[in-house]
């Protein structure tokens, strides 16, 4: 349910829960209210002359008892006394008359009635009530009559109740409606809190506690809350964000790890050649290589290992500058056969003093173009070739074949090899920074593990793709695209120093 909804709701609650519980409470008293075999009416807490004769409707009714048996109790001043002071607890008193003679007056001080103006005998029956005038105010009375009109012995019996002493009793009753109002506005606040706390401070109190766990740094936590609503959406919110934050810290360590073993596998695979390099440079200072034919080999050799230091070193800075995106370009528009020409003959001559084999082949028209950076581009088909010759088979004669050609507003150059292949488990990974696959990492083949990724970051950053195929055993393809030059592009535009 959504929240504005709730709070509809619970506004409808606020307003029709204490109507509906005041009429409930209502008749439930009203009804229930029960004197002897007689219901109360239902008017009774808003009538006072119900509420006067709810009151002294006991006494009344003994009266009454006493005019059918006892009606010699009307002329003893000490029953009548005990009747008058019951009456007082009703904040009323009982006068007696006989005739015209007034046999008991029970009033209270500055209470008596006017006797000449009291009702005469048989006018008003138990029930009926009459307003009469006392010495300083009003009073409703009720009367009781005894005895036979024609005899002598005829006589009434008045219940008097000054208004003085009903106005208080009508007071407890709006004390009393007061009291349950309260009640029932206690009920329906208790019945709103009780929904708010249960569909929105629950919810809150989670969230709360699921933030500070991701300050403190933990992420190993679910956040589950139900429901519907603007609350509960916040919360898939935050689950969502604790998530990728857990995905980025996991992102984190592998990367730290990777960057560990990448540091590790660089001291080691410096360590190697630099102590080649000190070694025969003290066999050439302390005199071991005494020809000129053994110094030139030392010498070549310590040449050889300097060279592949500096290859390593080469490889680090770009992985640094990788890392923080700062790749320095020189843009210039190229001839894309002359370029490639280029490259395959200085290969050419290199794969020959290795016993290896390089094949070229362009279908490049010659006035195609290209928009690059040669030396990076140049680093990309170094380390793609050079891959191959670190992962050639042993007792096969590696070949390399690199092969150009047109695909619409790029060119395509593809570099084939007869080496060793990927297995289709590492194929997806090969161009993730440091990933070396578990082979290569089993043996003694050396490199860092970012030569690919170098690519990768290289030929994105000229607006090209890279990918590659691979049958374990048989041999690799690599494959990266290079957008045309377009007639109005110009050398500037894309210069970039990142």
């Amino acid at each position: 349910m959504r929240l504005k909804t709730r709070l509809f709701m619970s506004f409808l609650l606020i307003v029709i829960l204490p109507i509906l519980l005041a009429f409930v409470l209502y008749f439930l008293i009203a009804s229930g209210r029960v004197n002897g075999n007689e219901e109360t009416s239902p008017l009774y807490f808003t009538n006072t002359i119900d509420t006067l004769i709810n009151d002294t409707d006991p006494e009344v009714q003994e009266l009454k008892q006493w005019s059918k048996a006892f009606p010699d109790r009307f002329l003893k001043t000490d029953i009548l006394k005990e009747i008058n002071s019951s009456l007082s607890s009703a904040n009323s008193f009982l006068v007696v008359k006989q005739g015209t003679r007034v046999v008991f007056d029970g009033a209270p001080d500055g209470m008596h009635p006017r006797y000449s103006r009291l009702p005469v005998y048989g006018k008003l029956s138990g029930s009926d009530v009459m307003v009469v005038k006392l010495e300083n105010q009003s009073a409703m009375l009720r009367e009781v009559d005894f005895g036979d009109y024609k005899d002598r012995y005829h006589g009434q019996a008045f219940v008097i109740t000054p208004t003085g002493t009903v106005i208080p009793g009508a007071g407890k009753i709006l004390i009393t409606y007061v009291l349950w109002m309260a009640l029932i506005l206690l009920i329906t606040a208790f019945v709103i809190v009780t929904l708010l706390y249960n569909s929105i401070i629950r919810k809150v109190r989670r969230m709360q506690e699921a933030t500070e766990n991701i300050r403190n740094g933990n992420l190993d936590f679910t956040l589950k809350v139900k429901g519907k609503d603007e609350i509960s959406e916040l919360a898939g919110s935050i689950e969502r964000m604790k998530n990728h934050l857990r995905a980025d810290a996991m992102q984190k360590l592998e990367t730290e790890d990777a960057q560990r073993k990448f540091l590790s596998n660089i001291t080691h695979d410096l360590k190697t050649p630099l102590t080649s390099v000190i070694g025969y440079s003290e066999g050439l200072i302390d005199g071991i290589a005494p020809t000129p034919d053994k110094q030139m080999k030392y010498l070549t050799i310590i040449h050889n290992k300097a060279s592949e230091m500096n290859d390593l070193l080469n490889e680090l800075s770009v992985f640094t500058k990788i890392d923080t995106d700062s790749i320095p370009y020189d843009f210039s528009r190229v001839n894309a056969r002359g370029f490639f020409d280029e490259f395959a003959e200085e290969n050419e001559v290199e794969f020959d003093s290795q016993d290896a084999i390089f094949l070229y082949q362009c279908d490049l028209p010659d006035g195609c173009e290209i928009m690059i950076d040669t030396s990076q581009i140049k680093r990309v088909l170094h380390n793609l070739v050079s891959n191959a010759v670190k992962y050639r088979r042993d007792g096969i004669r590696l070949k390399v074949m690199l092969r150009v050609s047109d695909a619409g507003e790029f060119i395509q150059a593809e570099i084939a090899d007869n080496g060793r292949g990927i297995s289709q488990d590492d194929l997806p990974h090969i161009f993730e920074r440091l990933f070396r696959a578990d082979k290569a990492r089993n043996t003694q083949i050396k490199g860092s593990g970012i030569g690919l990724s170098i690519v990768k970051k290289i030929i994105s950053d000229h607006g090209g793709q890279v990918w590659a195929t691979s049958i374990e055993g048989t041999g690799s393809k690599f494959y990266f695209l290079l957008k045309k030059c377009s007639d109005k592009e110009e050398p500037d535009e894309q210069d970039s120093d990142n």
